[in-house]
Formats: C-alpha cells, structure tokens, sequence
C-alpha cells in the first residue's frame, strides 16, 4: 500500500488538478496545496515495480478536464526497506505537472476605454478584463465545438483564428495603426494602414504590443530584431 501527497509546490493559486483512481475521481488539488490518498501496490522490488496502477491526474482546459503528466518519488531514499519493516504504507510524493495537449495561442487585444469589465473566453478558458483597461490576451486553441469561437460576456464575438490577431474595441470609437522599431539596426516607422473603428476585426499583422510603447532595447540574436505595437490614433475625416 501507498500513501501518495499528490502536490505541486510551484502552481500559482488558479491551477487545479483532479485526482483519479480506477476511473474514481478522489479530490481536488489547488494551488500548491496538497491532496494525500492511499492506493494500492503491485509486488516488487523497486518503485517502478511496485507503483499503484490506474491512478490519472486530469487538469481544466479548454475543451474540459485533459489528461496531464505526474511523477512518484519516495519521501525518503530507504522508505521501501523502512516502510515494509514497520508494516505500515510506503510514504511517497506525486509531483503533479500543469502540461497540457498540444495547441496553439490566440492572440487577442481588447480596448476596454469606457466599458465595464469584460470577460473574453474560448471553450472553458477565460480571461478578465478590468473596466477602462487595454489588454493584450493570450487564449488557447482547442479542437471541441464550444472551442471554435471567442466570446465576449458570453456571446460570440469571431471565429477563432491562430494566425491572426483579433481586435476588440468595447465603444466601437477608436482608430489603430501599428508602429515598429529595430534594435540592433536603425529603423522605424509605421503602418500605412489604418483600422477604422469595429466592434470586431482581425489584423494583418500580429503586433508584439497593444497600446504600450515600444521598448528602449531588447535582447537580440543574431544581426537584430523588430518589435512593433498596435496604438490608436486619431481618425481620419471623412469626405463627404
């Protein structure tokens, strides 16, 4: 028999994990808190021999609760030999790891000026954004139906698309252009296009930064870099 303290010391207080065995779900682990049960062994000499069976670590994601990784190890290097002398569970620790199934970012930059706080979601993954705020956001893809779109407050706001950047303006009011840097050459400029206010549109390009200026320097490799930011500007008149 194992006593498992199922744990991970590094999680921030969002993360949780679900733990199964035989296909029975034990308790939830929050955090970097702990979850402690007793699971059944297999005859052995090692721990690899004897680990339980059957025993699965499910994370939330976009599409639900998703399969991620563990690791056993003993709480002491000679709890085997100690903990079969003492005829009493081996005490180990199972290191949970937050490692989802593969996917793909989806950029998306929100222009909360002058609305009240705004949730923006894709399947079960969400993200807050503060009333009056700009922000840029980073959900994940997935392939279930309920994945397929980003919401805003519920309600479909464009179909999700991993190659280009969605813009969301809450006051539908506000015009872009992207400007761009080099470090390590010199160069600069902007964007001879201009986004006229939309509720809802996708950008040519996939700007580093939305609505913050760009930096003083970076880290490059090589011969350089370009970094460039999506800010607003003032709107062209219209001719009638």
């Amino acid at each position: 028999m194992f006593h498992l303290a199922a744990r991970d010391e590094r999680a921030d207080e969002r993360e949780r994990y679900k733990i199964f065995l035989k296909g029975q779900e034990l308790g939830t682990v929050t955090g970097s808190g702990t979850f402690e049960f007793d699971a059944e062994g297999r005859r052995g000499d090692t721990l690899q021999e004897m680990r339980p069976k059957d025993i699965e670590v499910r994370i939330p994601w976009v599409c639900g609760w998703v399969k991620t990784d563990f690791s056993l190890h003993l709480a002491h290097p000679d709890e085997i030999e100690r903990a079969r002398a003492e005829h009493r569970a081996i005490q180990a620790i199972m290191s949970l790891s937050y490692t989802p199934p593969s996917f793909e970012w989806v950029a998306i930059f929100v222009d909360n000026r002058g609305g009240p706080p705004q949730t923006v979601a894709i399947g079960e993954k969400q993200e807050q954004v503060p009333a009056g705020a700009t922000q840029r956001i980073l959900l994940p893809s997935g392939s279930c139906d309920k994945a397929k779109d980003v919401r805003l407050n519920g309600e479909i706001a464009a179909a999700v698309d991993t190659r280009h950047t969605l813009l969301i303006d809450i006051t539908n009011s506000h015009c872009y252009r992207v400007t761009w840097a080099g470090y390590g050459f010199d160069d600069s400029g902007h964007g001879k296009t201009i986004y006229q206010p939309h509720p809802f549109q996708f950008l040519d390009s996939n700007p580093d930064f939305f609505m913050e200026p760009l930096p003083g320097s970076v880290v490059t490799a090589g011969t350089g870099a370009v970094r460039d930011t999506l800010k607003d500007v003032a709107c062209p008149k219209r001719i009638r």
